[in-house]
């Protein structure tokens, strides 16, 4: 007894440490994918990729054939989400905060198989995944490794 009543400060540090270790388990944020597993399901089945930025996020960079609804406008365009109910749904944010949230709420609206995207479309961009840019549906990568040097080459 005497130990603790002399480490009372520690032992409380240990006890709030373990709490804030198990905070993310404790939350309700649904199932969630690294940017390869996406790319697995997407060549596996039909996926509806569901881009819940605002639209100036969406403007600089989404997955091609993403549907933008801002998480703002979730409830109010749910008609427009209700088709793809028994589709397997995406839920990719600018940096992978918001998307959980949105996947645990599609979830308890009796969607079917709901994902979110770990790290958003920041680790997207990160991993070189192709993506694109405005609504003028140009590939782009970052960083662009890929692209050819110009003039020449020798052969």
């Amino acid at each position: 007894m005497k130990f603790i009543v002399n480490n009372l400060f520690l032992i409380c540090i240990i006890i709030g440490s373990g709490l804030l270790l198990l905070l993310p388990r404790l939350q309700r944020r649904g199932p969630h994918l690294n940017t390869f597993l996406v790319t697995k399901k997407m060549n596996e089945v039909k996926v509806v990729i569901l881009d819940v930025s605002k639209p100036a996020e969406f403007a600089e960079g989404h997955i091609r054939g993403a549907i933008n609804v801002p998480m703002e406008e979730l409830s109010d365009r749910m008609p427009r989400i209700e088709r793809y109910r028994e589709d397997a749904i995406i839920v990719v944010c600018p940096k992978g905060a918001l998307s959980p949230k949105v996947t645990s709420t599609l979830k308890k609206a009796g969607f079917s198989d709901v994902s979110s995207m770990e790290g958003g479309m920041k680790e997207w961009i990160a991993q070189s995944f192709p993506y694109t840019k405005n609504s003028a549906e140009e590939e782009q990568t970052l960083p662009n490794r890929m692209k050819k040097k110009k003039g020449k080459s020798k052969a």
